[in-house]
């Protein structure tokens, strides 16, 4: 083909043409980018994006929700924190997000009482609600809390030695209590001998352990409670559950002789067979929001009465086939070597907590629930902070508040991000490494060593 000088000008439009097509195409694709958000998630379990109850709440949502974000901008992790905050506004327009430099800003830091880095305010009219991690469980938690249309009342009994949601004390409740508050549960103390009347808009009773007997007048309130209705969290120890004898007949359950003793406790570095480790939570929302293992001290199994043909009950907390209810004195000074012993005590697995709900007779729509868990200390200011003890308090008053919005939110966590060794296993490996390994490479240095003298 011969190329003349009209061939030569024909070339140089059509490379032009396709230049300015290309630019263009470029440019549109850059817009449509611009205005279209489109991801995919591979993990394993989906934790890069929000759960089907979070997004089902967003769609929902008809009033606008204010998130005031402290955070500085050289936080290392707000990029993270970011990418969280706009999976939640793709969902809802109805969230109104601002970021907040706290060295700019320091009245807004001491109104609000602001202690770390990437703490939220969740806001609607009255309302409140803080975010301390970033976690879709915590977020999704607080929008749901300043979202409730009534405030649930919790009515903690006093007056027996139980513990107490207001004293910081070790042994008793205040953590657990500042948590619930944070959620939008209100919390007052009641003396049944001072003021004999529980409120009608009481969304749940809680029995904390009492130390000390009820006069008959106190424990016909509390049945006349339950008889017409009302909720009810029961934490029992193996030293005090025998002061509501009455309560556990009629709500047909047995508390089995003895204390928990539970050998897999040494998992967690624990040398003490009276903490009971659990990871069994059965099929229940409640232990569906529990992300891990929680503990539990000193504990005592529960059993269904043969009688029980009003309430359905379901085993929340379940030990492993090798732990036992052990019989006898049980105390600090005790060798902490326990042997079974047939005949007396019970083997497992044994059930720590029982739920139970019945349909009412005047509302088949609504259900009554009951919450029993052999148990006291896991949610003490002591022992809330270890494992999972919190999110297992929270969920339990969240489920018995009827609030089950609030416990479908799941806790999403890396597959087997937890490794946990016995001390036997920790040995080996420590001596592995630092014996084993360099013994091993010596030798291997010295025979080739010897090899190559002796040619």
């Amino acid at each position: 083909m011969k190329i003349t000088k009209n061939t030569k000008w024909q070339i140089k439009i059509q490379n032009a043409i396709f230049y300015l097509l290309l630019i263009i195409a470029v440019v549109l694709l850059a817009q449509v980018s611009l205005k279209t958000d489109i991801s995919a998630d591979w993990t394993q379990n989906n934790r890069h994006s929000l759960s089907l109850a979070t997004t089902d709440f967003l769609e929902q949502l008809e009033t606008d929700i204010v998130i005031q974000v402290f955070v500085s901008p050289n936080y290392k992790f707000k990029d993270a924190l970011e990418s969280l905050l706009k999976r939640y506004q793709t969902k809802s327009s109805r969230l109104k997000i601002s970021y907040i430099d706290p060295e700019f800003s320091p009245s807004l830091v001491r109104q609000y009482n602001i202690q770390q880095q990437a703490e939220m305010v969740v806001t609607l009219g009255q309302q409140q609600a803080r975010v301390y991690d970033l976690s879709e469980q915590s977020l999704s938690n607080a929008l749901i809390s300043v979202s409730r249309h009534k405030e649930p009342w919790l009515v903690f009994i006093e007056g027996h030695g139980e513990r107490s949601p207001l004293d910081p004390g070790n042994s008793h409740l205040s953590i657990w209590a500042d948590s619930l508050k944070q959620k939008g549960f209100k919390i007052i103390s009641q003396n049944l001998i001072e003021n004999s009347h529980i409120a009608d808009n009481t969304a749940a009773v809680v029995i904390a352990s009492p130390e000390q007997a009820w006069l008959e007048g106190e424990i016909e309130l509390i049945q006349q409670y339950v008889s017409d209705g009302g909720n009810l969290l029961w934490l029992a120890d193996p030293d005090t559950h025998s002061h509501l004898s009455a309560l556990a007949e009629q709500l047909n359950i047995e508390f089995i002789a003895g204390t928990v003793l539970d050998p897999n406790a040494e998992l967690l570095g624990i040398n003490d067979p009276r903490f009971s480790l659990i990871n069994d939570y059965s099929n229940h929302p409640v232990g569906a929001a529990v992300s891990m293992v929680t503990l539990f001290p000193q504990a005592v199994a529960l059993e269904p009465s043969e009688l029980n043909n009003q309430w359905l009950m379901t085993s929340l907390l379940n030990t492993q086939n090798n732990a036992w209810s052990k019989v006898g004195d049980i105390d600090e000074t005790s060798e902490l070597e326990f042997n079974f012993e047939l005949g007396t005590d019970t083997a497992g697995p044994l059930s720590l907590s029982y739920l139970l709900t019945r349909s009412l007779d005047n509302d088949e729509d609504s259900e009554q629930r009951i919450a029993i868990v052999g148990d006291s200390d896991f949610v003490s200011n002591t022992y809330i902070g270890n494992a999972a003890n919190l999110e297992l308090g929270m969920a339990l008053l969240n489920w018995l508040a009827e609030d089950d919005s609030l416990i479908a939110i799941p806790v999403k966590t890396t597959e087997d991000k937890q490794l946990i060794l016995s001390n036997t296993q920790s040995l080996v490996i420590g001596l592995g490494f630092l014996l084993g390994l360099p013994f091993i490479l010596f030798l291997v240095a010295f025979i080739i060593w010897r090899k190559r003298r002796q040619r």
